[in-house]
């Protein structure tokens, strides 16, 4: 994966899809809701986009936000009304195999990690579930409410990929993005909870060509050492016409602050934001 000051590491999604209704070859779905950890009692947020393929094959892309991670391209299939699908997160060295079943719009089920003695991870088991919450034709995005919620999910994946700092070392979005604002901890993930976005006159509403400028609510989850599970909103405002983010505002914390943190993660939002738009205009 690529580094973000180079341009985006989001590499947004062959589709993927559950067959909630009749489906035509590379139909897609977004599902949304939420998993548990059981093993260490922690929650955290999905986020599916997924295409079924001929002969059940299934493919996408799953978000994990919250107080977990793991988001990565998946791979499976589906037989009748039972998924199974795997994901990984090599920069955490973890390996997940989800089974699910599906009932009407929803489809929930368990989720299992194998240990790993060169990382540590340890042995863990979950449980999720997600409901459908949008759908296109093959692949085809036909409305500006389609388009702004998978507009959520790849500003999601992006925010979470790996970054490059100025001393050259590579770390998660979440923790960049933590150590730009808060002294001790660890930055876990981020949550893109609402995007607003002006379109060009006279623009596609379905297209990223058409933005003018957005903004991005988001949350950045993180374990600190007096709070287990903090966490901090943001706002990012990005202008397309000027290529540059406009404002970076924290909004909320449960945490200690750096004095100089207004600064700093104005800075990290600069390399987000870009990168971020980078992704958008790649991957139409």
């Amino acid at each position: 994966m690529k580094s973000k000051t180079c341009h985006s590491a989001l590499v947004f999604l062959s589709a993927l899809a559950l067959a909630f209704a009749p489906v035509h070859a590379e139909d897609s779905a977004l599902l949304t809701g939420t998993c548990r950890n059981v093993t260490h009692g922690l929650d955290g947020l999905l986020k599916l986009y997924v295409t079924e393929k001929a002969g059940g094959e299934i493919e996408g892309y799953m978000s994990i936000s919250g107080w977990l991670i793991g988001s990565d391209p998946l791979k499976g299939t589906r037989t009748g009304n039972i998924y199974k699908f795997t994901t990984s997160d090599p920069l955490w060295g973890l390996s997940i195999a989800w089974e699910g079943v599906r009932r009407e719009h929803r489809l929930s089920g368990e989720y299992y990690i194998g240990a790993n003695a060169k990382t540590g991870t340890d042995k863990q088991v979950g449980e999720w579930e997600v409901q459908m919450e949008d759908s296109q034709k093959d692949g085809a995005i036909t409305s500006e409410e389609s388009f702004r919620k998978l507009f959520k999910l790849r500003l999601e994946a992006d925010l979470n990929s790996p970054i490059k700092l100025p001393d050259g070392i590579t770390v998660t979005g979440a923790q960049g993005l933590f150590q730009s604002i808060h002294p001790v901890g660890t930055g876990v993930s981020v949550n893109v909870t609402d995007v607003s976005i002006v379109w060009k006159e006279g623009a596609s509403k379905t297209s990223a060509e058409g933005i003018h400028r957005y903004t991005v609510d988001y949350t950045l989850y993180w374990h600190g050492l007096l709070k287990p599970t903090g966490h901090t909103k943001l706002r990012l405002k990005y202008n397309a016409a000027l290529n540059a983010v406009t404002a970076h505002d924290m909004l909320e914390t449960t945490g200690t602050t750096n004095q100089d943190v207004s600064e700093i993660a104005f800075g990290i939002g600069v390399i987000l934001g870009k990168a971020a738009m980078d992704s958008l205009l790649e991957s139409n």
